[in-house]
């Protein structure tokens, strides 16, 4: 029965994200950057590394997070309404278009996080 839990709790997930992080969102644009060197940590986690940006997404991070609470249970991750979350949020990060699911790029920050007004 508790496992009926992760159908809504997914689907939270997946609104939440989708409101969060997808690019084209306005709470995303309205979302500041925190950036302190090379180093970019909200509303994404950015690294830049010779001229490129590596870019720690959310899906892969709750992929590793998912799979890790089901060998270890601690705390929280051990939930099914959290396992249902991090699941919203990888289905929602996985059904962006391709071109945003990069980790590597060569462009610049300002490119990446500029709104597009067409």
């Amino acid at each position: 029965m508790e496992y009926l839990s992760i159908v809504p709790a997914t689907m939270l997930g997946y609104l939440t994200f989708r409101a969060t992080t997808h690019p084209n969102s306005r709470i995303r644009r309205k979302m500041p950057n925190v950036k302190v060197k090379r180093v970019q940590v909200f509303p994404v986690l950015r690294i830049n590394i010779f001229g490129r940006w590596i870019h720690f997404h959310h899906w892969l991070n709750f992929s590793i997070l998912l799979a890790l609470s089901f060998f270890i249970s601690i705390g929280f991750l051990d939930l099914m309404v959290t396992k249902g979350i991090l699941l919203g949020g990888i289905i929602q990060g996985l059904t962006l278009p391709k071109e945003h699911r990069k980790i590597i790029y060569k462009v610049s920050i300002e490119r990446l996080t500029a709104i597009n007004n067409n």
